[in-house]
């Protein structure tokens, strides 16, 4: 069972980062629209945009994917998952500033629901290593 957790966080994870990536590099296009820049500067600004700035967590506190668990098929409810996988970022300057929208607010959703998968999956994670360590306490006593 805690295999088969983690193969699903490792899937959750790349999706989950997957449509982040995507979302950032889509409010970048909508950002450079606004700005008048010119799709030159949209491709400069990528390795900015792609890097994750934010402070991280607590190693002790988070739970990181391991990357060497092979990752399980994972079949999304909704199907928004094509949106990590279609070629809107090759399309992206001939999108509408509808469809760029509508993207935007489709891959919102998408992270959203992958996120609340991830933190029941954790939730279920953290009950197996509370049992499992009863049980080793309970075998030890």
């Amino acid at each position: 069972m805690e295999r088969e957790c983690a193969e699903i966080e490792t899937e959750l994870s790349y999706v989950r980062k997957l449509a982040q990536a995507r979302i950032d590099i889509l409010q970048a296009e909508v950002d450079r629209r606004a700005s008048g820049g010119s799709l030159g500067d949209l491709i400069d600004a990528l390795p900015k945009i792609l890097a994750d700035d934010a402070p991280r967590p607590d190693p002790a506190a988070s739970r990181l994917a391991d990357p060497s668990t092979p990752a399980s098929e994972i079949d999304f409810n909704r199907g928004l998952e094509g949106l990590i996988s279609d070629g809107t970022l090759a399309n992206l300057p001939t999108l509408s500033e509808a469809e760029l929208h509508a993207t935007l607010e489709q891959l919102g959703q998408l992270e959203t629901e992958v996120s609340a998968s991830r933190n029941a999956l954790h939730e279920v994670m953290d009950s197996l290593e509370r049992t499992l360590a009863q049980r080793l306490a309970v075998g030890q006593a």
